[in-house]
């Protein structure tokens, strides 16, 4: 097998686990509105379920990240894409709360299995330049996964029910799950098998906590909190502020949220070709603007929340998803390229899960948070922490950005 066989061939399934991962993660946030409208889910039971996911699949970002450094990657993804595809598949049989809740939670930490070994696999096998090409091809199947489950629902919701999507999703794993053990033999090259990362021996690994402080990461994992806030609590409540903030239907809603996806791909598409120039090149810096972009757009849409008619409806609409957008932007830069700065450090899977671990600590306090917010003070007021958390991210990442900025260097 060739060299440029096997670099495609590494994208091309890393590209077909992410996908998958979306589709089977988000796919109880994309379904939440019409149970919640159907009467068979309370809100408060909604995000206890979606905060499960978040925290088991931050916690298991960390063990992940251990893991990935230290043993085979092929391991990890089986695990993950075979035990995602069994909690999909019991979840519509259980109506009680705590069983969905303790099942949500396990498909979190099953989840949490799949990008570190990514990020190492595409870390130890691509350039730098192919590395951070390689993340925007794997992130963007991830967004089709979105947009294709956006678009099956409301016709899942129409045909069947709302079991049928989880079972779908299941099926969907399953599958993924035997091509992958039958491709990887032969797409992914003998070394990456080994017990510790190629372009970092054992004995050359750096310890994690110097590590952080020299480059500067404890302030960019706060930034990381913010946009886990910001980017799955929209993605996950956008259904249900739009159906209930203009009194529409929760299949519009749903249909409405494939907006998102789509102008993350084009997010993260514009932030791929600013990585190349100089703002951008220093990902703590892109971060901050694009931070400071997302508070711009929500300060309009803190007042459009309280306007009535189809205009606000749209440009409500449209301002969310141009934020959400924007956080998809700082996912890029924080989570996809980021890690890929510390391949010879031994610790690229380490970095990558404890940057996933805190990008779900802000997803799992925006799951419930949101909810309690637009339960007790309104929309107006979740759009409000919108932009209170948007600056402290900002801010965060901005002060990292000179200490990053050397060590990515080589000074630091």
């Amino acid at each position: 097998m060739g060299t440029h066989y096997s670099k495609r061939g590494i994208v091309i399934l890393c590209s077909l686990v992410y996908f998958v991962s979306y589709f089977s993660r988000k796919d109880f946030a994309a379904v939440m509105a019409a149970m919640l409208e159907a009467g068979v889910l309370e809100k408060g039971a909604a995000g206890l379920i979606g905060t499960a996911l978040f925290v088991f699949y931050g916690v298991g970002q960390l063990l992940s990240g251990y893991l990935g450094d230290r043993v085979r990657p092929r391991y990890l993804l089986a695990f993950g894409l075979f035990t995602t595809a069994l909690c999909n598949l019991l979840f519509p049989f259980f109506s009680l709360p705590a069983v969905r809740i303790a099942l949500w939670g396990l498909n979190g930490l099953a989840q949490a299995m799949l990008w570190p070994p990514i990020v190492r696999i595409l870390a130890d096998h691509l350039t730098s330049e192919e590395y951070a090409s390689a993340n925007l091809v794997v992130t963007t199947a991830a967004h089709v996964a979105t947009i294709l489950l956006y678009l099956y629902v409301p016709l899942c919701l129409r045909v069947f029910s709302f079991e049928a999507v989880f079972l779908s999703a299941a099926v969907l794993a399953g599958v993924a799950l035997l091509a992958f053990l039958i491709a990887i033999g032969r797409v992914l090259p003998e070394e990456s098998h080994g017990a510790v990362a190629v372009g970092a021996p054992a004995e050359r690994r750096e310890s994690i906590l110097p590590l952080v402080r020299r480059s500067g990461l404890l302030p960019i994992f706060g930034g990381i909190v913010a946009c886990g806030f910001l980017r799955d609590g929209i993605e996950s409540w956008l259904p249900t502020l739009y159906a209930e903030a203009f009194d529409r239907a929760a299949s519009e809603s749903i249909l409405v949220s494939v907006a998102l996806p789509v102008f993350s791909i084009l997010s993260i598409t514009l932030v791929r070709f600013l990585h190349k120039g100089k703002a951008f090149r220093n990902e703590a810096r892109g971060a901050a603007i694009l931070f400071l972009a997302g508070v711009l757009l929500s300060l309009p849409l803190f007042f459009l929340m309280a306007a009535e008619g189809t205009v606000a409806r749209v440009l409500s609409l449209l301002l969310a998803a141009l934020v959400c957008a924007a956080m998809h932007g700082v996912n890029f830069l924080l989570i996809s390229c980021l890690p890929g700065r510390y391949a010879g450090t031994g610790c690229v899977s380490t970095v990558s899960g404890l940057s996933n671990a805190f990008i779900y600590v802000g997803a799992a306090l925006s799951m419930y948070g949101m909810a309690l917010l637009a339960e007790w003070l309104g929309w107006q007021a979740t759009v409000l922490s919108w932009i209170a958390v948007g600056a402290v991210g900002g801010a965060l990442v901005l002060l990292a950005a000179r200490r990053y900025a050397a060590f990515i260097g080589g000074k630091a």
